[in-house]
């Protein structure tokens, strides 16, 4: 659909696509985890509108880009310390100034609605808007993945026969761990990051926030956008109806009208 594109960010080599615009306005769209930039292309066909700049990255470890380098590796003791949200959001934001967007809005689907809000947070000088699409962020899901981590660890010596292969997959969902399964070399940042909560982060936010939820989301329901409106001033949230944790693939031309409602 574009172009793809490399730089350099904090000594990590990052795929990228889109168009810059004519500097007005810039569109940044961050995705899931176990997901890359180009899961957010019938978004962008969709938006059309050559005036607005629209970018997808690879956040690190996904897609194109390099797997994160967590600056100092090592906890003490040896131990890998591995990236955090704060991590990913300072990636986010050389990005921008490296590429030297002007009025950002951050589009942040799940696992990056964290890394949007954490940006928002802590650099919002950086950005004028933000959208968080069936975003994380609360402790009370980092518990369930900790808990279904700790399961799938205790389950896997049941399941070493080749028969039963099929069998481990369907528990593993079933917990809750697949996430935590698919991507081993990054279990200690996906650790990291579903344990941290952002309520305060949130409370932080001053730029306009916009929350869409799917309405039958169950990674990510519809009750973590009422608390996240409740936490972050000046938001406002949007229920997608028929639609469940990606929303914007659920129901596209929903999701670009209330994107282009708020953008403007």
């Amino acid at each position: 659909m574009y172009m793809v594109k490399q730089v350099i960010i904090n000594n990590l080599l990052l795929s990228y696509g889109g168009q810059k615009g004519d500097g007005q306005k810039t569109l940044l769209f961050l995705h899931g985890w176990r997901s890359n930039k180009e899961i957010w292309n019938t978004v962008i066909q969709k938006l059309g509108n050559k005036e607005i700049g629209k970018l997808a990255m690879d956040l690190p470890g996904f897609g194109g880009s390099e797997q994160p380098l967590p600056n100092p590796p090592l906890r003490r003791g040896g131990e890998l310390r591995g990236f955090a949200v704060k991590d990913y959001a300072n990636v986010v934001a050389e990005f921008i100034r490296k590429l030297e967007l002007k009025n950002v809005v951050i589009v942040g689907h799940s696992f990056g609605g964290r890394v949007g809000i954490k940006l928002a947070s802590k650099r919002p000088e950086l950005i004028s808007k933000l959208v968080l699409v069936d975003s994380a962020g609360f402790a009370m899901e980092a518990s369930k993945k900790k808990l279904a981590a700790m399961a799938a660890k205790i389950v896997k010596p049941i399941f070493k026969p080749q028969i039963m292969q099929g069998l481990r997959k369907k528990i593993y969902k079933k917990i809750g761990a697949e996430d935590y399964l698919a991507t081993p070399e990054l279990q200690k940042t996906f650790v990291n990051i579903t344990n941290e909560d952002l309520s305060e982060d949130m409370k932080k936010i001053q730029v306009p926030t916009l929350m869409i939820y799917g309405q039958h989301d169950k990674n990510t329901p519809v009750t973590y956008g009422e608390l996240m409106k409740f936490l972050i001033p000046n938001s406002k949230l949007t229920i997608i109806p028929n639609a469940g944790h990606f929303s914007f693939l659920d129901q596209p031309q929903e999701f670009v009208e209330a994107l282009k409602s708020f953008i403007k």
